[in-house]
């Protein structure tokens, strides 16, 4: 399948991946988070779209699911394997029915409960896998805060993923502090900033408009309401609507909220 079937990429942005030597939807679905960041350099758009369309590539790859139904998916909520990790099969058959009806002609044979089934096992298997390595192996850059200058100096002492920061014991926070004339309440800070994207199903997209609305630690979301929290986010998202893919459910906060809580 070539990349361009992947919904957003289009004529443009197929030729600038074609050209980097990502023609393929596979190709696009192997991409470390290094890779990912390099390619965003490379064809000069945020890593973030990148994410964005390699989530989808990790859909489209999923045995049985191929353009078509990832289409179909797209068009009832779920663009990610991590959407459908968390899906019921039952009622994402009652969906795409109902879409069928409205739109006849997309799909030329509909799903079978067995079948969504096997994706939504196969999709939980790989998320799982990916949401341990992703978040770890991101580069300290994507912290809030870090930049340049600063990731410069942390990267010259060790410190150059998020698994080195999140790792960091209180002694050793301070012996960086000395080495790289970074406070230690800093270097803390963004320790924590790390770790509230270790949350599952948060992430750097989340804990960026986390981060906008004045929470930027797991202590700090564990004292929060789900609903309010809810509320802050979707205000967010209306003001600066290019930095959430999509507003996270209520049931999604709450997970949040309660694994910060144990944390």
């Amino acid at each position: 399948m070539k990349v361009i079937e992947i919904e957003g990429i289009g004529k443009k942005y197929s030729l600038k991946l074609s050209k980097a030597g990502y023609a393929n939807v596979e190709d696009l679905s192997k991409l470390t988070v290094d890779q990912i960041n390099e390619l965003a350099k490379k064809i000069r758009i945020s890593p973030k779209l990148v994410d964005k369309w390699q989530e989808q590539a990790d859909l489209m790859a999923l045995k049985g699911i191929g353009a078509e139904f990832a289409e179909v998916l797209n068009k009832i909520g779920i663009d990610s394997v991590k959407e459908l990790s968390r899906r019921n099969s039952a009622k994402i058959l009652e969906k795409v029915q109902a879409f069928d009806k409205r739109r006849p002609n997309v799909i030329r044979k509909l799903p079978t409960k067995v079948q969504i089934d096997s994706w939504i096992k196969l999709a939980k298997d790989i998320y799982e896998v990916k949401k341990i390595n992703k978040t770890a192996k991101m580069d300290i850059i994507d912290i809030e805060g870090i930049g340049e200058i600063y990731a410069k100096k942390l990267n010259k002492v060790g410190v150059v993923k998020l698994e080195d920061l999140m790792t960091l014991t209180k002694a050793k926070i301070n012996e960086l502090s000395v080495k790289t004339k970074i406070s230690a309440k800093m270097i803390d800070k963004w320790q924590e900033h790390a770790n509230l994207m270790k949350i599952d199903g948060i992430g750097p997209e989340y804990s960026d408009a986390l981060n906008q609305i004045g929470i930027d630690s797991v202590k700090e979301l564990a004292k929060r309401v789900a609903q309010e929290t809810l509320d802050k986010i979707v205000a967010f998202d209306k003001s600066k609507p290019n930095v959430i893919r999509k507003i996270p459910k209520l049931e999604e906060v709450k997970t949040w909220i309660a694994q910060a809580k144990k944390m």
